[in-house]
């Protein structure tokens, strides 16, 4: 009878690891988990921690589908903060599909750390742009460029800030005003005066070590 046992053991283990919950898949994030099997599914619950999160709408028997799943795996990075979540749907009728607006598997949901979409599509080229954009992201809230409030926080026309916006002053764009005061401190900081801009730089760069900061 042990046989038997053991192998009740191991099922009960892998059904763990599919539908077990976001706990059950904490070490298993670089490989595609099944969080559903078409039943209604908060995939705010299933985001990978401090990363990136893509969710795969597939039909439950396609193959052609089951073939874009793995060329979409061997695609994604293999490392990094990055989990791939399965959700199977016997039909378009399923709750799941309802729940989240699928029309046409497969379909992918990329969500940032926050639970934002990033990108709904079947193109693997869209999906491996956002899950980069995801995985650059900071570990804090901000508020992005694309954001519509953006030109009014930063100060700058939408057009301009296409070029990007340094990390560090994203992370005060919630409290513009502590913002606004850095951006004037720092035009003091990287100009002449009584120290030389380079000399102010190498001091910056100096002390930002010693705090093991990036910046």
């Amino acid at each position: 009878m042990k046989a038997p046992v053991a192998r009740m053991g191991a099922a009960c283990v892998v059904a763990g690891l599919l539908l077990g919950g976001p706990g059950a898949m904490a070490q298993n994030d670089q490989r595609a988990a099944l969080v559903s099997t078409g039943k209604r599914v908060e995939l705010k619950q299933y985001l990978r921690s401090e990363g990136t999160t893509v969710f795969v709408f597939l039909n439950d028997t396609s193959k052609m589908e089951q073939q874009f799943l793995d060329d979409l795996q061997m695609r994604l990075p293999a490392q990094g903060p990055l989990a791939l979540r399965i959700v199977r749907l016997k039909s378009l009728e399923a709750p799941a599909a309802k729940q989240h607006e699928i029309t046409a598997p497969p379909t992918a949901l990329v969500l940032d750390r926050f639970g934002h979409t990033l990108s709904r599509t079947n193109d693997p080229d869209e999906i491996a742009a956002a899950v980069g954009k995801g995985l650059r992201m900071g570990r804090i809230r901000w508020i992005d460029e694309e954001d519509p409030k953006a030109p009014e926080v930063y100060g700058a026309p939408a057009e301009a800030l296409r070029r990007g916006i340094p990390g560090i002053v994203k992370t005060m764009s919630l409290r513009p005003e502590a913002m606004q005061m850095f951006m004037q401190m720092s035009r003091l900081h990287f100009t002449d005066g009584f120290l030389d801009r380079k000399t102010h730089e190498m001091i910056a760069a100096y002390v930002s070590a010693l705090n093991k900061c990036r910046f």
